[in-house]
């Protein structure tokens, strides 16, 4: 369905304490409604005061090249270096003060900027961001998206993914969706002038498979040609339920607000390792073969994992390379996962987060953030050796 659209400030109900994706139990709000119109991926239309939403895809400027250098000794050494000591203990922890699942790095004007999911609290902090030029030591946490749109229950901001379409950024966001029943989540998206924000939200969700459970994990991925797709999960898992779920990926708009054609799947769980769910995709092209690195089973569980697969483009499909995960349960923590890709001509990295760490109270953790580098070689991607990315 297609429909204007205008930016909103507005928030809604106070905060809400909360547990991760389609295991949260809420207490249905006295006016809570009934959706009663499925409404399939969409691609909504600004105002006037907006960039218009096309119906093309063209390739723009980016903030950072998304593929790396031709083939040769450079391209060889970024993407093959050598097996990491210990996979068990493969991830550099990312001192940044940002415990949080679904981290995503972003490079913009010479610093990285790290965003995470949400923190409640009285306010919360919806996207918490923080930037660096070393790794080392890192901006205070701010809010890049001080306001939620009125549909967004605030205190459940998951997933955030941000790109440059032009001179604008946009940031992309899960969050639950005010009055369903089951509990629903959407994905909205948001426009700003600078990495770190702020973002001004648009009124309604720009991607809600409300047929299928809601929609959530947004991730941008840029091709060779430059053309920028949206990958994302429908949420069948909604409320516990036990339905296989779906990967999916469409190309964006070139402003990156709306979305071109019909979704394609990536893929469903067919591993056992995986459960009844596969989410968080975030899509890499590595000498011309792409890949998708995505997490498994429930979030809450040691069998919580990240899995990679092979992927025929940037439509799918995509296929298992094993049948394990590439890095499940180990010393740093249980079930890590929310993985997302990082890179540039140096390399490939992987962020990520373990449920349970090993702190005092692994019930309520905070969830660390750790980095570890990826390689690749004949058989795929595997846990290599290496600290972050180089200081800028």
């Amino acid at each position: 369905m297609i429909d204007n659209r205008t930016q909103a400030s507005t928030g809604g109900k106070p905060p809400v304490h909360r547990t991760r994706r389609s295991t949260v139990v809420i207490v249905a709000s006295v006016l809570a409604v009934a959706l009663t119109v499925a409404i399939s991926v969409a691609a909504l239309a600004g105002p006037a005061t907006t960039p218009a939403r096309s119906t093309t895809v063209h390739s723009l400027p980016a903030a950072v090249s998304t593929t790396l250098p031709a083939a040769g000794p450079a391209t060889v050494a970024a993407v093959s270096p050598p097996a990491a000591a210990n996979p068990q203990s493969p991830g550099l922890l990312v001192s940044s003060g940002q415990n949080q699942s679904d981290p995503f790095l972003y490079l913009s004007g010479g610093r990285y900027f790290l965003y995470a999911s949400g923190v409640p609290g009285t306010p919360p902090v919806n996207v918490p961001v923080a930037s660096t030029t070393t790794f080392d030591h890192w901006s205070q946490v701010s809010d890049a998206l001080p306001a939620l749109p009125a549909w967004a229950v605030p205190g459940f901001t998951w997933a955030p993914d941000i790109h440059r379409f032009g001179s604008t950024f946009v940031l992309y966001f899960t969050a639950l969706l005010q009055g369903s029943s089951p509990p629903m989540q959407c994905i909205g998206d948001a426009i700003g002038r600078a990495a770190d924000g702020p973002f001004t939200p648009f009124r309604t969700p720009f991607i809600c498979q409300t047929d299928q459970g809601g929609s959530i994990d947004p991730r941008v991925f840029t091709d060779g040609s430059g053309a920028n797709w949206m990958l994302f999960k429908s949420d069948q898992n909604i409320d516990g339920a036990t339905t296989p779920t779906k990967m999916w990926s469409q190309p964006l708009t070139a402003d990156g607000l709306g979305l071109v054609g019909q979704p394609s799947e990536l893929m469903a769980p067919d591993e056992r390792w995986q459960g009844s769910i596969v989410e968080a995709p975030d899509m890499v092209e590595v000498n011309g073969t792409y890949w998708v690195v995505y997490s498994g089973n429930w979030f809450n569980q040691p069998s919580y994992g990240i899995g990679a697969a092979r992927c025929a483009g940037p439509a799918g499909p995509c296929a298992d390379i094993s049948p394990r995960p590439l890095l499940g349960s180990n010393l740093q923590g249980e079930g890590p996962g929310e993985a997302s890709v990082f890179k540039d001509s140096a390399g490939v990295w992987m962020l990520y987060s373990p449920w349970r760490s090993l702190a005092p109270k692994p019930d309520k953790p905070p969830r660390p953030v750790y980095i570890t580098r990826l390689g690749f070689g004949s058989t795929g991607p595997y846990l290599a050796a290496g600290g972050p990315p180089p200081s800028l």
